[in-house]
Order: structure tokens, then sequence, then C-alpha cells
């Protein structure tokens, strides 16, 4: 019984079902933001919200059983904590007239999506993985920012002191250059003072946004690579006869093929 469930748990069709289920309580959240709605529609919404609630609850259980004598084994991925801790968020004493907790509560559902799609847990793995890196590049950003949010307050402070009169506005207005929003204004308007202060401004462009970004970009894509290098060799050691019967089935369908084309040919 216990390895029928575990097939159950593991089958794509239920990871299907638990996934329509996330969504349809995605849209049932995004209902209840609409007075109009709620006041037409509120009891139908809550019976939904109770149902999405009860299949999260059976959908746990069911994979607490499926762990058979050793039911703590559940709680050893991390994703099974997570999605642990959202659902029993909701029977938490108390929150019976809290409706904006318990409406923040049901919106952190939302969230399981994070646990059911293995693409979407690769790259939370790849975020992860790439955080050290990614706190070197905001280092050397962090940096650049500095030097040039300097150079700015020094050369454009008393020309144009909303956007360049202290250090910290100095930073807005280079993440205003960053985000390319408007930014060829305040290049207009320190070569009023200085004709070559374009220099000073595409060359924060091109360092700031093409260089630190391609590279942040490239590191992020490093990141996933490994990352799924990393859940193939696990799925692998979970499954060391699916190797084999792979192969197996490439060969036998080569073969096939073969025997299917030598066919043909001896036919014409």
């Amino acid at each position: 019984m216990i390895d029928n469930i575990k097939r159950l748990t593991e089958s794509t069709h239920f990871q299907n079902f638990i996934v329509f289920i996330i969504l349809l309580n995605a849209v049932v959240i995004g209902l209840e933001t609409y007075p109009g709605v709620m006041a037409e529609w509120g009891w139908l919404l809550e019976a939904i919200n109770g149902l999405c609630l009860s299949v999260f609850v059976i959908e746990i259980a069911l994979k607490i059983i499926a762990c058979g004598r050793r039911p703590q084994d559940y709680f050893k991925s991390g994703w099974n904590v997570f999605d642990f801790v959202i659902v029993a968020a909701a029977f938490l004493p108390g929150l019976e007239n809290q409706s904006t907790v318990l409406r923040l509560i049901r919106l952190l559902r939302v969230l399981r999506l994070l646990s059911t799609l293995p693409s979407l847990q690769m790259m939370i793995g790849a975020l992860m993985h790439s955080i050290p890196r990614i706190g070197q590049m905001a280092l050397l950003a962090g940096l650049l920012f500095y030097v040039y949010a300097v150079i700015g307050q020094t050369l454009f402070g008393e020309h144009d002191p909303e956007h360049w009169a202290t250090l910290h506005i100095s930073l807005l207005s280079l993440f205003r250059t960053l985000t390319l929003e408007d930014w060829t204004d305040l290049m207009y308007t320190g070569m009023e003072l200085y004709p070559w202060a374009w220099i000073y401004f595409v060359s924060f462009v091109l360092l700031a946004t093409f260089v630190i970004f391609n590279m942040l970009i490239g590191i992020i894509l490093n990141s996933m690579e490994e990352a799924r290098e990393q859940i193939a060799r696990e799925h692998a050691k979970q499954h060391p006869g699916e190797d084999l019967a792979t192969k197996i089935k490439h060969v036998r369908e080569a073969l096939d093929e073969l025997e299917l084309e030598l066919k043909n040919r001896g036919e014409k």
C-alpha cells in the first residue's frame, strides 16, 4: 500500500493536479481583491479556498505516509518543509478575525509552485548557488557607483543640486542612469556646464549597464548549468538502473530504424 501511495505522489498526473489546484487558489485570491465579486460570490470563493486547503493537507499527509515507518524523512527535504509551513500557517489560532493576515497566508500558497515544478526548483537552486559570486559582483558595482557618485557630486553638485547635491542623491541619480530612464536629461544638464560631460555618463552606462549586467547574467546562466548537472547526478544516484534502461531503449530504437531502412532498400 505504501508503495502505491509513493508511486501516486511521484506520478506526473498527481503533480499536475497539485499545480492546477495551486493556480486555482491563486485565481481565487486575485478575485477576492474585487469588492463586487466578493459581495456576490464570496461564499463560493471561500468554499474553493477551503477545498484547495483540504487538497494541500491531503497531499502532505500522503507524502508523509509514503515515507513508511520513517515519517520524519519527509522533513529532510527543504521544499517539503517549505510546503508544510505554508499549509500549517492556515491553522494558526486567532486568525479568524484577521482577514489581512489570513489573505497574506493564502497568498503564500501560490509560492508552492516553486516546490512543485522542477524547473523552478532548478532556477531557485541556481540563484542560491550564485549568491557568493553575485556578492562579489555587487561589491564591484558598489565600488563603481561610489566612485562615479563622488565624481558626479564634485562636477555637477552646484550646477544641478537637484540631482547631484549630496552623495546619496548622486547615487540615486546614477541608479536612474543605470535603468536608462531619461538619463540623457541628466547628461544634457551636465553638458551645459562641461561640454565633455557626456564622457562621464556614457562611460558609466557602458560599464554599469552593459559590462556588469552581462557579467551578472553570465554568472546566473553558469550557475543554472551547474545546478542542472547536480540535479542530474542526484537523479542518477537515486535511479541507478534508469541510465542503463535509457541506453538500451535508444539502442533498440536505432536497431528498429536500421531494420526498417534495410527492409525498404530490399523492397526497392
